[in-house]
């Protein structure tokens, strides 16, 4: 990444805080400069949607998806369910992405293993081909446009190259056959038997007996409306709002965990650990394994939602690979008045957050393994910036 990207990104710092070798508190602040959109107000459509994924490094796609679909909406052009499947596709491809990078190269650095980037690498090639495949015009993201799928069989054979990576460097076996293990014991003999990186990490997470480590209290971001999105997004000091979230009651987590925690094998787990490191390592990889079925997937005809007041505000939410991401602008004299972004780090960030919740609590024998018990739980909930930690004693 580069000084400019990351001043623009930013960091978020952690500091824990140990009383007789437990946390007893964390303090998390976060220099993500809120303010960046407001660069694009005066700005085209055209101009926002070429130059916004310059910006973000991270889940570029994801975050040209949601500016692209909020551009529609202000500009109401008709819903197209073909046209967002197809969009949502790239958001899956770009989430596999980042899901491998987490399971390939992070993973492996934690116990000792060499890493993957290749396979890291040849996935970049599978996004570049499936894109230009149902692009050829390069330029997914403009308003309008649709996918201009010549060869579908061509499609179908990247999908079988995304399988069959996943088979080779995660699974061992079809992602579809590593989701039909039935329960824990299933799980444990393929983390006890499979040499591959992401089994060698659940079986470490089983060994150092750190399953429930930071479990802490679910509470999902559930489905939001448009016009509650409006309500807090709107007002002068909507700042406050984007910087700390929360949903009337307090804090809220959205990520892969909660989007498959009600599946049969995520379930499994968290009835018997809770929803520590290992309910979430899992989660990743079910979340991964599911998506080659997503992008054969044939569009549903469901309807995409209608902005506020057509012709003038946009609302967008995307599940990108951490959590949800919402864009919203206002046009003015085909002009952008308003920009404003919401990324799932603010809510699972949040000083209160479940990154929090999950930390406090924490004890060790030593600095170094705390350290490495917090790394691996920053790990699982996954900012989309750097971050720094540091550990202080009362």
């Amino acid at each position: 990444m580069s000084d400019v990207a990351g001043n623009i990104e930013g960091r978020v710092d952690i500091v824990l805080r140990l009383s007789d070798g437990i946390v007893t508190d964390v303090d998390i602040r976060s220099s993500r400069p809120i303010q960046t959109p407001r660069i694009f107000v005066g700005k085209s459509v055209g101009q926002l949607l070429q130059t916004l994924p310059l910006l973000y490094s991270i889940c570029g796609t994801a975050q040209a998806q949601a500016a692209v679909t909020a551009c529609e909406q202000a500009l109401g052009l008709p819903a197209d369910a073909q046209r967002l499947s197809a969009r949502e596709k790239l958001v899956w491809l770009e989430t596999a992405k980042e899901h491998l990078w987490r399971v390939l190269l992070d993973w492996p650095g934690f116990i000792g293993l060499p890493t993957s980037a290749a396979a890291v690498a040849q996935m970049l090639l599978l996004i570049k081909r499936y894109r230009y495949l149902c692009y050829p015009n390069e330029r997914p993201f403009v308003p309008g446009v649709m996918p201009e799928v010549e060869d579908g069989s061509a499609i179908d054979r990247i999908i079988d190259e995304v399988e069959q990576l996943l088979r080779d460097q995660v699974f061992g076996m079809p992602p579809a056959k590593w989701l039909e293990l039935q329960g824990c014991d299933a799980l444990f003999h393929w983390a006890e038997t499979s040499s591959l990186p992401p089994a060698r990490m659940l079986y470490y997470l089983l060994e150092k007996e750190w399953e429930s480590l930071g479990s802490a209290q679910v509470r999902p971001l559930p489905p939001l409306d448009q016009e509650f999105l409006h309500q807090n997004m709107e007002p002068a000091d909507a700042d406050r709002f984007i910087a700390q979230p929360q949903l009337g009651d307090g804090c809220r987590e959205t990520s892969p965990f909660t989007r498959v925690r009600h599946g049969p094998l995520v379930s499994a787990v968290e009835a018997r650990y809770g929803p520590g490191l290992l309910a979430r390592f899992c989660a990743r990889l079910v979340e991964l394994a599911e998506i080659p079925g997503r992008l054969g997937a044939t569009p549903t005809g469901e309807a995409v939602p209608d902005a506020v007041a057509p012709g003038e505000l946009g609302i967008a939410q995307v599940e990108a690979a951490r959590g949800r991401l919402v864009h919203r602008l206002r046009l003015a004299d085909g002009k952008i008045a308003r920009y404003q972004i919401l990324a799932p780090t603010e809510w699972n960030f949040h000083p209160s957050g479940v990154l929090a919740e999950g930390l406090v609590g924490l004890r060790a024998a030593s600095a170094e393994t705390l350290r490495q018990q917090a790394v691996l739980w920053i790990n699982a909930i996954d900012p989309c910036v750097g971050y720094d930690l540091r550990i202080e004693r009362h």
